[in-house]
């Protein structure tokens, strides 16, 4: 099986360069085209509440003018040579990604680093993302699914927790935030030494990071990083909701759920394992068999972790009928209680381990997914072996483990509720 996976330690080289920039590198000759990926440890998680969105601004503003290329000029190059390249910033990190082929890629590196590296914020353009950035506010304000989730996210953490908001921020932060703000945040977080780049395609690894050098190796960055530090969630006391009345809506949505757990939490695996049962394996496992199909409640019900750096939320997410808001809200806690009473079944557990395993072989027949599999590997810190052990890793999994786990982070008499729809504020 090792001599077919296509990364191992054999496979993928690995260096940093002088400037403390992370570059790994998987050649694969089969394909005539280059994939680039870049993420960096920094995002929302910087923003304060007065600045919310900033990092999603500052990031999306990086294109719109650089020191060598106008806005036009940068979407008129890459449209010319079939080039690809697109940068945005989430609440953990900053990530880049672009696409040529091979002969493209000293181009591809030389736009990557002039976007990152020397972003000029031209008035007139960054003005106009602004306005673009508050009409998909205004726009998802209307949105059912975003408003419950977005409330969800506010019950689920504290205040001061950087995953109580989403990183897009609100209309009056990006209303307020100026040139000077966009400037200093990409002077003070965007650094090589935080930075990982991941090249995939038709390319020697030693050709590729000396391309490399050569586009980033005179980017540098003055002192030692920002702590880069995702405090752990407080656990929930009891059961809180909110109701968000949206008007001329015909449905619900809802989102249930809990602070989750990090990526590299020893339960990460069992617990994955036990959501995937639980609202996301076939038509949406038992959440959906139950909710939405024996009891008709539901027109869409499934689960999801957001294991990260830090400990996101296990959510489970349902679009209803306004008039089954309590029935389906009913219908989810006797699965959530189902979960955490007794072991899934072994026909479950066995299809489940299959799927997962199967999936990341799915994942792993392009450049895309190679690359982004290496960015997680890297970030989390999993060691370029880890697709060997993957299969133990799975197979060591016991039904057992997944009650634990699921007993552990699934509470049905502590959990954060948000409803937003034609509903009303005193349900």
């Amino acid at each position: 099986m090792n001599t077919t996976l296509p990364i191992t330690p054999e496979t993928v080289t690995r260096v940093t360069l002088d400037n403390g920039l992370t570059v790994l590198v998987k050649d694969n000759p089969n394909n005539p085209s280059i994939t680039l990926r870049g993420r960096m440890r920094a995002g929302g998680l910087f923003d304060s509440a007065k600045v919310n969105g900033l990092a999603h601004f500052a990031t999306a503003a990086l294109q719109r003018g650089t020191r060598k290329r106008t806005f036009q000029k940068l979407n008129e190059e890459l449209d010319r040579f079939g080039m690809s390249f697109g940068i945005g910033a989430g609440t953990e990190t900053i990530g880049f990604s672009g696409k040529s082929l091979v002969e493209d890629f000293d181009r591809l590196l030389d736009v990557a680093a002039d976007v990152v590296i020397h972003p000029v914020f031209p008035r007139a353009e960054t003005e106009k993302l602004r306005a673009e950035i508050l009409a998909d506010l205004k726009e998802a304000d209307q949105d059912t699914q975003h408003v419950a989730y977005r409330e969800f996210r506010k019950l689920c953490y504290p205040v001061t927790h950087p995953y109580h908001r989403l990183s897009d921020g609100t209309p009056a932060t990006v209303k307020r935030m100026t040139f000077d703000q966009l400037r200093a945040f990409h002077a003070r977080y965007f650094r090589p030494d935080v930075t990982t780049i991941v090249v995939v395609g038709d390319v020697r690894a030693e050709q590729a990071i000396a391309k490399i050098e050569r586009a980033f190796g005179k980017w540098r960055a003055r002192g030692k990083p920002e702590p880069y530090v995702i405090p752990d969630p407080s656990p929930l006391d009891g059961i809180t909701r909110k109701i968000m009345p949206l008007d001329g809506k015909t449905q619900a949505d809802i989102v249930l759920g809990f602070p989750g757990l990090r990526r590299n939490d020893p339960d990460y695996y069992a617990l994955s394992v036990g959501d995937l049962i639980f609202g996301r394996l076939g038509l949406f496992g038992r959440l959906g068999a139950s909710v939405r199909d024996q009891q008709g409640l539901a027109y869409y019900v499934m689960s999801g972790i957001e294991a990260g750096l830090g400990a996101g939320p296990w959510s489970v997410r349902a679009g209803v009928n306004p008039k089954n808001v309590e029935r389906a809200i009913d219908g989810v806690v006797a699965e959530i209680r189902r979960l955490a009473s007794a072991p899934v079944t072994q026909d479950e557990f066995n299809e489940a381990r299959d799927f997962i395993t199967g999936s990341l072989a799915l994942r792993l027949e392009t450049n895309d997914g190679v690359a982004g599999t290496l960015g997680e590997i890297e970030l989390f810190g999993l060691g370029l072996d880890y697709l060997q052990r993957y299969p133990n890793i799975i197979r060591a999994i016991t039904p057992e483990q997944i009650l634990a786990a699921t007993r552990k982070y699934a509470q049905a008499e502590h959990y954060a509720l948000a409803i937003a729809g034609p509903v009303n504020s005193e349900q």
